[in-house]
């Protein structure tokens, strides 16, 4: 976060002009409302959050408000993370600043526990649940050991790294050229059939099968390893 960035907007008075000491509005006074309003926010989705705020600079100027200070944002979605505040005075002068502050949420998120090659398939051992600032995590997290294990790695990950969901993909259950199970199943009726896979497929995904004894392609849904479901 850059330090001490702001926007005075309407009679902002600097050093450089003469104003009593006792007329001026407290900066302290301008940056707890800052804080006040991003807790505030923050603590509407998350629990626990840490605000810190950046300090105005001290060569800033303000006529004192009589009325209490109103704080805003012009952001609806980035309530963690590095963003600014609006504080504002109505009178008897009217002024604007926006504080930066940043907002920390500390939640236990998946990394690797130890250096993971690509195309790995992720065991219990490879993973472990870190504390981490959910704010800084740009590629995303995910927060349950359960939800990764039995899946690849897209690219390998050092120990540490917090495991994005776009790095994740599907352990392949069907190869192509496999000798799998056709299963067809129509209403109550169910029959088997031997069949070759005519390309990789993970569970759930669609994938072409050879039926062995027609030697016709159909289409069905991967349900385990080796086994493919179609509707008749």
């Amino acid at each position: 976060m850059t330090k001490n960035i702001f926007f005075i907007a309407l009679n902002v008075i600097f050093l450089t002009q003469p104003l009593n000491a006792e007329s001026l509005h407290a900066l302290s006074d301008i940056e707890q409302t800052a804080y006040m309003f991003a807790v505030s926010d923050a603590q509407a989705s998350y629990d626990n959050p840490q605000v810190i705020v950046d300090a105005l600079d001290d060569r800033l100027r303000l006529q004192e408000c009589d009325k209490s200070l109103q704080a805003f944002s012009n952001t609806v979605s980035n309530t963690i993370g590095n963003r600014t505040v609006g504080v504002k005075c109505t009178s008897p002068t009217e002024w604007t600043v926006y504080v930066p502050v940043k907002v920390k949420v500390m939640q236990p998120v998946v990394v690797a526990s130890r250096p993971l090659a690509r195309n790995q398939n992720l065991t219990n051992a490879d993973i472990k649940l870190e504390l981490m600032d959910i704010g800084e995590l740009r590629q995303g997290f995910i927060q349950s050991t359960e939800k990764v294990l039995g899946q690849q790695l897209k690219y390998p990950l050092s120990m540490g790294m917090v495991l994005p969901p776009r790095g994740l993909k599907l352990e392949k259950v069907v190869r192509r050229g496999e000798q799998i199970i056709l299963v067809a199943s129509a209403g109550s009726m169910e029959v088997r059939m031997n069949g070759t896979a005519m390309e990789d497929a993970s569970v759930g995904e669609k994938v072409k099968v050879k039926n062995s004894s027609s030697k016709r392609v159909v289409e069905g849904v991967v349900h385990a390893p080796g086994v493919v479901k179609v509707t008749m």
